[in-house]
């Protein structure tokens, strides 16, 4: 804008400089042609004319002046609208929302945050995530990463295990997004939160079930192997004496090994057991 008023006035300038030159060297060479009367009233018309173009090139200037002020005007209305609109759309989503500034503090989240974790947001603005929403029990790694990526500004994803502040556990994956503004200047982070304890506490069951099996994998190859094959042994050394003393005394390891074989299955079978009912209640 003001460099269209400079511009216009330039121009201004420049064609009165020319208009008020060319009229007084023209009228001042037809001046012995000319009566008194008709060379006062060319002189007054060219006035009158200096008049009309000066209020015409004012007019331009303020009516162009006036079309930019209604534009900026609308377009600043239009973008309150959109931050009303998109503002409404953010606090009603379920996604937990946190917004940081370039130094990670928190100014702002949502009302799915207020709901989900406790905290209202005049408790934790001005204050970093991990003092309060992520667990102490994290993954040692998780926290210096985010940190890292964050200084660098860059868009990232992880997933990160949090606290409610009744104490509750819960986890999320974060969709973490650097924001600009118009001058391309880092302004802080909008991180968007999706809960996912139900899936990571399928997750981890999954591993412990996983674990359980290979015990019962590892009893079966070997504590059940051990006995089991001194029983096979004992039954051909039985076979080979011909001596029946021997032979009792054979057979009485014999038993003692499938006694320990015995507890080996019913070890085998009650940690089955268990499994299978842990799996059953929470499938319930």
């Amino acid at each position: 804008m003001r460099s269209g008023a400079w511009r216009m006035a330039s121009i201004y300038f420049v064609i009165a400089l020319i208009w008020i030159t060319l009229s007084d060297r023209v009228l001042y060479i037809f001046q012995n042609a000319l009566t008194p009367q008709a060379y006062l009233a060319i002189g007054s018309a060219k006035g009158y004319c200096f008049v009309a173009i000066t209020a015409f090139f004012l007019y331009r200037l303020i009516r162009n002046n006036e079309i930019k002020a209604v534009e900026s005007i609308e377009r600043s209305i239009q973008s309150e609208d959109e931050a009303k609109r998109l503002g409404t759309i953010i606090t009603k989503v379920n996604n937990i929302i946190i917004i940081t500034d370039e130094n990670n503090f928190i100014t702002w989240v949502n009302k799915a945050f207020e709901d989900f974790t406790g905290y209202a947001l005049e408790e934790v603005a001005g204050y970093t995530p991990g003092t309060f929403f992520i667990g102490g029990d994290a993954d040692a790694d998780v926290l210096p990463a985010i940190l890292k990526k964050k200084k660098a500004m860059q868009a990232f994803s992880t997933e990160v295990n949090c606290y409610k502040k009744c104490g509750d556990k819960f986890w999320v994956h974060g969709e973490y997004t650097p924001v600009f503004d118009s001058k391309n200047k880092f302004t802080g982070y909008i991180a968007v939160y999706n809960d996912i304890t139900s899936l990571k506490n399928k997750e981890l069951e999954t591993g412990r079930h996983n674990n359980k099996l290979k015990e019962v994998a590892w009893l079966s190859s070997h504590e059940v192997r051990r006995p089991l094959a001194n029983i096979i042994g004992l039954i051909n050394l039985m076979n080979e004496t011909p001596y029946m003393d021997e032979k009792i005394k054979i057979l009485g390891s014999i038993n003692k090994s499938a006694e320990e074989l015995d507890h080996m299955v019913h070890v085998i079978n009650s940690t089955i057991g268990v499994e299978l009912e842990a799996v059953e209640t929470n499938g319930k």
